[in-house]
């Protein structure tokens, strides 16, 4: 049985002084709290767990924000910028979902700064995938992970998305123009902190830690030293 919606505790995870987190399962959620716009949305997805993943996001991210705020879920200004982030005035939010039926969970996070989430499933992956996302100078973190087993590749991509979804970018800048430092001597960690440079948007602090079968991360941009 999933665990009940869980407030990522700050002091455990390390989270940055402004970051709050949120995870949410399937079964947690009485219902999902979705404006009408998102309902209108929602509806226009074509598959299932498409739809159930961005009802339980959705629904992740409100809960968490209107704690922030102090207003009802429902009432959260939550709307959609240009490059299709989740955009709340004066807040930075990230969202992320994974998962199929009933396995369906999801990751919200704030910050007053650039903030990202990533959520991501340990499953069979390519044993290439790596080649797309390490750089030459992190070969030496991924053989101290144990090599490229499902379960670093997959904390791996965890790590980098996150940090590319708070710079808003995504993917699209590409895995390796990320760089990490995590202390790790063998297999990963159920929680821990990494430090990253990005090429486009300088310094990161990542907390991640293990749920069940899923890695998550929360990245947040460090203060400029300027």
């Amino acid at each position: 049985m999933p665990p009940p919606m869980t407030d990522l505790d700050a002091r455990r995870w390390g989270l940055g002084p402004t970051v709050a987190a949120r995870l949410l399962h399937a079964s947690d959620a009485d219902g999902p709290v979705l404006t009408p716009d998102e309902r209108d949305r929602m509806a226009g997805f074509g598959h299932a767990d498409r739809r159930r993943q961005f009802a339980l996001g959705r629904t992740a991210a409100r809960t968490l924000v209107g704690a922030r705020l102090g207003v009802a879920p429902d009432a959260v200004p939550l709307a959609v910028a240009a490059d299709g982030a989740p955009d709340v005035p004066g807040l930075r939010v990230s969202i992320a979902h994974t998962g199929h039926g009933p396995d369906v969970a999801a990751l919200a996070a704030v910050a007053s700064g650039p903030v990202g989430a990533d959520l991501e499933r340990v499953a069979p992956r390519r044993p290439d995938l790596w080649t797309r996302i390490v750089r030459p100078d992190e070969r030496p973190l991924l053989d101290a992970l144990g090599g490229p087993t499902d379960d670093a590749q997959t904390l791996l991509w965890t790590l980098k998305e996150a940090v590319l979804k708070g710079q808003r970018t995504g993917f699209r800048a590409g895995g390796r123009s990320v760089r990490l430092r995590l202390d790790a001597d063998g297999a990963p960690p159920d929680r821990g902190l990494a430090t990253v440079t990005a090429d486009t948007s300088g310094a990161w602090t990542v907390a991640y830690g293990r749920a069940g079968d899923l890695w998550l991360a929360v990245a947040w941009a460090n203060p400029s030293d300027d």
